[in-house]
């Protein structure tokens, strides 16, 4: 189960990844943390699958977020 990778960052040794796969019949946006196995990356069980229909939604509140914030976030403490 893998497909087109929309999205992809290291963090601690561990590769975080934003995915169109299908599965199954059902095609869904795929957020999840993968690890090295030698020069392969296998699949973690941490993650979130995002019905398709709604990945249009989530980058559009991704950009409201950077429209009105710093894209480094807020400030510390909040």
């Amino acid at each position: 189960m893998s497909g087109a990778v929309l999205f992809e960052v290291a963090h601690r040794g561990d590769v975080w990844r934003l995915e169109v796969t299908t599965h199954e019949g059902r095609t869904f946006g795929n957020w999840r943390k993968w690890w090295r196995d030698g020069d392969t990356l296998k699949p973690t069980r941490q993650g979130v699958t995002i019905p398709l229909e709604r990945i249009a939604e989530l980058g559009g509140a991704i950009a409201a977020y950077l429209a009105c914030n710093s894209p480094s976030g807020p400030p510390s403490g909040l």
